[in-house]
């Protein structure tokens, strides 16, 4: 697997080191340490050099402790725009999945909310984004909401794909709020007997949650079962007026505090 560490080598995101590796420290595999060098940065380009430096040796220093010599390290120092830069190397590097930190809404930096945002839309390949707040863990209990589209099966295949170092249980909810209750219970029953022969099917709950609410409901959903990565569908706005009647955001995700997975619609 080939992994893009998109990093701007704020002390938050040295989280994104343990994840990186733990998810390549069994199956081996390539981390392409991204960085956008902005020319008006308050940081000189040496500068920014020597922290990718010191950021190559933090993975180095993590390959040596898990003796996984068959993980490598790829710096990619580049100087423009993040968003371009970075969606021409998923695709040049042929990239499995892209890692990055968040702040949150507010900052205006190289791992701002509204630039993760951008790429969970345009990203060809997962992005797994990391909030600045998390304390990191190992994601045992994950959260798919789902509204129940074609695209499931190929997106719960990939998640077990992705984390499976981390051996995952797999919470697959759909929020009832209006939609008829009999049509939303025949299209879970289809995903899933569309999973049931799969490998980790065993590792699969399948549950509905009613509310009116459905921010608050992931919420406490997430909280008493101990979620600690959550994976959707990011629409874009038009999409939240058909499936979520504006109810449910990208936001209400980043206000979990916890990491986000997402794919491409």
């Amino acid at each position: 697997m080939k992994i893009i560490l998109a990093t701007d080598f704020s002390q938050e995101n040295q989280t994104l080191v343990p994840y990186a590796l733990d998810l390549l420290k069994e199956t081996g595999g390539t981390i392409v340490l991204f960085h956008a060098f902005h020319e008006d940065d308050n940081v000189t380009k040496s500068s920014a050099l020597a922290k990718m430096d010191s950021c190559v040796a933090l993975l180095n220093d993590g390959i040596n402790t898990l003796q996984a010599e068959h993980i490598k390290i790829v710096p990619r120092f580049e100087i423009g725009d993040p968003e371009t830069l970075l969606l021409r190397l998923i695709a040049s590097e042929k990239a499995d999945l892209v890692l990055m930190g968040t702040r949150g809404r507010g900052h205006k930096r190289f791992l701002e909310g509204s630039l993760s945002k951008k790429l969970m839309l345009e990203s060809p390949v997962p992005l797994l984004s990391i909030h600045e707040e998390y304390q990191y863990k190992p994601n045992s209990e994950v959260l798919y909401a789902t509204s129940l589209n074609k695209s499931d099966v190929k997106n719960i295949s990939k998640i077990f794909e992705l984390l499976k170092p981390f051996n995952p249980h797999l919470h697959v909810i759909h929020f009832i709020l209006d939609q008829e209750p009999e049509k939303a219970s025949k299209a879970m029953k289809k995903l899933e007997d569309s999973l049931k022969y799969m490998d980790f099917a065993d590792h699969i709950t399948y549950k509905f949650v009613n509310t009116t609410s459905t921010k608050s409901a992931m919420k406490t959903y997430c909280e008493e079962n101990q979620i600690s990565l959550a994976a959707f569908i990011p629409y874009r706005k038009r999409f939240y007026h058909l499936f979520y009647k504006d109810t449910f955001t990208k936001e209400d995700f980043y206000d979990l505090h916890i990491p986000l997975l997402t794919f491409k619609r």
